[in-house]
């Protein structure tokens, strides 16, 4: 039976499953407008998610699990804009082997220095005025404090990419990198920063899901939420506020599978229907954007040699 708690319930966990791919995405919109695809950020957010979880275990620390986790993505991002910039490497085979490497390597360590240990976690963070609002309130009240860091983050990405001038010529290295150069501009350099600042983001979402749920770490924990993202970015059409709209419906999507099997009407439903709900989500939304177009030299490695054919 559907009751207020029930549909209470349901936005609340949406919405907590929408803060890491909602932050994943928006580094992956940062690292698309200068030009790089970055298939590889699901393995950064496995990798984020495994560091917040040994630091958070090991140190007893929730903000630090979360900064470290978060500077991992700086590592991962050095690596993948070493790959994709600087040797000029097919990027989407580039990121599927990263992912593949992050999965084990992230396995290995979990087994070696955590197990089934579990750490702090976030608690709720209450906001005066917002939180007061009838059943809005009781809603937002239960989201810990990344949820509104997060909502800041959407408008900074915006401000990033839409009103600072290394955010022009980042769109200008991700849409006409021989014009940009002709202008001046180094189009390797503007891309270097895109592909780490995304990575940071990605691993912050990796790290968001281990401090807003049991605080511990799961092999493969991530479970294609980096793929979802990469769909949630195509869907929004790089807009920031549009991806936030996106993420809250794959969230919402994935909450069917924890209040499914309360209602009458939905209880002869496999679980595995709404297990991969999220994923069909994705991929029919991708399919119904026909007006969404990538930057036009995503994918396409820049060499001054051959800049013509940019």
């Amino acid at each position: 039976m559907l009751t207020e708690a029930l549909v209470i319930m349901f936005f609340v966990t949406g919405i907590q499953l929408m803060v890491p791919i909602l932050l994943a995405a928006l580094g992956e919109t940062i690292s698309e407008r200068s030009g790089v695809l970055n298939v590889g950020i699901e393995g950064s957010m496995l990798i984020g998610a495994l560091v917040s979880a040994i630091v958070g275990i090991k140190l007893d620390s929730v903000v630090l699990g979360l900064l470290l986790g978060s500077a991992a993505g700086v590592g991962t991002g050095i690596i993948l804009a070493i790959l994709y910039v600087a040797r000029g490497i097919d990027q989407i085979v580039t990121g599927l082997l990263f992912n593949i490497f992050a999965l084990g390597f992230t396995g290995l360590l979990h087994n070696r220095f955590i197990g089934g240990q579990v750490g702090p976690t976030l608690s709720p963070f209450h906001v005066p005025l917002v939180g007061d609002i009838p059943k809005v309130g009781e809603v937002l009240n239960r989201q810990n404090i990344l949820f509104w860091i997060t909502l800041i983050l959407v408008f900074l990405v915006y401000y990033l990419l839409n009103r600072t001038w290394w955010g022009l010529y980042a769109r200008a290295a991700g849409e006409r990198p021989h014009a940009a150069e002709s202008g001046g501009l180094n189009v390797n350099q503007l891309r270097y920063p895109a592909v780490i600042l995304g990575n940071v983001f990605a691993a912050f979402g990796g790290a968001a899901l281990v401090m807003s749920s049991a605080g511990g770490f799961v092999p493969g924990m991530t479970a294609g939420r980096g793929f979802i993202a990469l769909g949630v970015v195509v869907v929004a059409r790089w807009n920031p506020f549009l991806v936030l709209a996106s993420a809250s419906l794959f969230g919402l999507s994935q909450a069917l599978q924890f209040i499914a099997g309360q209602l009458d009407f939905l209880d002869g439903v496999p679980d595995q229907v709404w297990l991969a709900l999220p994923y069909v989500v994705t991929i029919l939304a991708v399919l119904l954007s026909r007006g969404s177009q990538y930057p036009a030299a995503v994918g396409i490695p820049w060499r001054r040699a051959v800049a013509g054919r940019a």
